[in-house]
């Protein structure tokens, strides 16, 4: 046969029987690629480390394998993924940025130091400063010890600080009556708030951690009339310590917590007991999220309302588009059983809420919230039927973030309260204005 029609016919040959195994390879490099989208890194390393195997010397293998170990937490696979790579590509100064990262994770910083000083020579725009700022930052960011916190401060409006109903001749049962200083009363006043919560991690790569927090919060009103029932101010504060165990796509923690809130140091309620959660990530971008809580609280004006108090929550929320904008839904039952049984009640809530990642460092939360809850008693002496309140939340969030640590925060709450006695009957509004510093 003519060797001019033999060739080509070969060569054709030869496309068509390779083309599986290049239809093959993509689509593998297509499913990991989904799986780590999703989350499951472990699953997406597997099919990467096992095309690397099939063919060591594919530099998008390698690559590949690099940091799909980073995600899985192979992190000494992943050095040596890398090392591989810059012998044979010593200039690409992008994987020794990347290769930095790795060290750092391992708690190597010497390595590190010399990944980012081949950056620096490789990138003769890069100063010094900058690289050990940015080991500074790599360091505080991979260790086992994490603290993070938020204090905030700023001026407020309250239409009805004392949630009263809108006048304090009331009708009670059978009876219409003056209900002394029972009327709404409104104030402009002051706010401030820090929290801080660590983590510490038991050992590198453990899934378990010692979790915590402190929380402090403080309001001042300015409205004389709220001097005789001594509430011009509050002060509130926690403190909780617990464990959390974190998986690929799971995430579950268990918190002792303490709590005090206290009008003017005149009269508190202190409450002591359990909350957990526990998440799961069924993609990255659908979470569904369980909640809950019992506590003993303690009453210094009133010790007929000492008792337990819980809630338990189921709550989906979901990240939308490439700018994360976030929808939470979800609801929870409320219960209370205190030492005088009328005081006691079940209920639920329903909440819907929203975060819109806006254009020029703008975040909206808009949020709903109903609830009812329904008593075993009367809300006063004076009435029969056992109390039942229905109460509509609406807010909206608008914050301005000024730079990563820095933000405007405002917002505006507005609260009615429906009940079939008219001293729980009433309606709320509240805007403030403050700033916020991150860390």
């Amino acid at each position: 046969m003519n060797s001019r029609i033999i060739l080509p016919f070969l060569a054709a040959l030869f496309c068509l029987s390779a083309f599986p195994a290049w239809a093959d390879l993509a689509e593998e490099r297509a499913r990991a690629a989904a799986l780590l989208k999703q989350g499951q890194t472990t699953a997406a390393y597997e099919i990467y480390n096992r095309l690397w195997r099939e063919n060591p010397s594919d530099d998008v293998a390698t690559l590949d394998l690099a940091r799909a170990a980073v995600w899985a937490k192979h992190w000494n696979q992943a050095v040596f993924a890398y090392e591989t790579l810059l012998e044979k590509h010593p200039g690409a100064a992008g994987l020794y940025g990347e290769l930095a990262k790795v060290h750092m994770l391992l708690g190597d910083r010497a390595s590190a130091e010399r990944s980012l000083a081949a950056v620096r020579s490789l990138d003769g725009r890069l100063t010094q400063t900058e690289t050990d700022k940015a080991l500074d930052t790599m360091e505080s960011k991979f260790s086992d010890f994490q603290v993070h916190g938020k204090i905030r401060f700023g001026g407020l409006y309250d239409s009805n600080v004392n949630q009263g109903p809108a006048s304090d001749d009331l009708k009670l049962g059978l009876w219409q009556v003056k209900v002394l200083d029972a009327e709404a009363k409104e104030s402009f006043g002051a706010y401030f708030g820090a929290n801080f919560d660590f983590s510490n991690r038991f050992y590198r790569d453990s899934p378990w951690q010692l979790v915590g927090d402190v929380r402090a919060a403080w309001r001042g009103l300015t409205a004389d009339t709220l001097a005789s029932s001594r509430t011009r101010q509050y002060q509130w504060g926690r403190a909780a310590l617990g464990l959390r165990h974190t998986t690929e796509d799971t995430l579950a923690e268990l918190r002792f917590k303490g709590e005090l809130f206290d009008y003017e140091f005149y009269q508190q309620v202190t409450s002591g007991g359990l909350e957990g959660v526990w998440l799961w990530a069924v993609r990255p971008e659908a979470h569904l999220i369980l909640r809950g809580g019992l506590d003993r609280r303690v009453y210094s004006a009133n010790d007929l309302r000492d008792g337990l108090y819980g809630w338990l929550g189921a709550y989906s929320r979901f990240f939308l588009t490439q700018e994360r904008h976030e929808f939470l839904l979800g609801g929870r039952y409320l219960g209370a059983s205190p030492n005088k049984a009328d005081y006691g009640y079940q209920g639920w809530e329903g909440t819907a809420g929203f975060t819109f990642k806006l254009p020029y460092g703008f975040e909206a939360s808009p949020f709903l919230i109903w609830t009812e809850e329904y008593y075993r008693g009367p809300a006063t002496a004076l009435e029969a039927d056992d109390r039942r309140d229905e109460r509509l939340k609406v807010g909206l969030g608008l914050n301005y973030r000024i730079n990563d640590s820095w933000s405007v925060e405002s917002g505006w709450v507005y609260t009615n309260n429906r009940s079939n006695s008219e001293l729980y009957t009433y309606d709320q509004h509240s805007v403030n204005l403050g700033l916020a510093w991150e860390f």
